[in-house]
């Protein structure tokens, strides 16, 4: 019978700052969206005209 190896790791990553850069990219993509939602009103109430 053949031998089954294995192989555990313990890994310590420190991910904070990831983790707020991805919240701050969060935030500005709301922003981005809201901004345009925003746009598009401006452009159907034009467009309305």
């Amino acid at each position: 019978m053949a031998a089954i190896n294995e192989i555990s790791a313990r890994i310590n990553v420190d991910v904070s700052e990831a983790l707020t850069g991805l919240k701050a990219i969060q935030r500005e993509a709301k922003k981005a969206t809201q901004a345009l939602r925003e746009l598009e009103q401006a452009q159907k109430a034009v467009a309305e005209r």
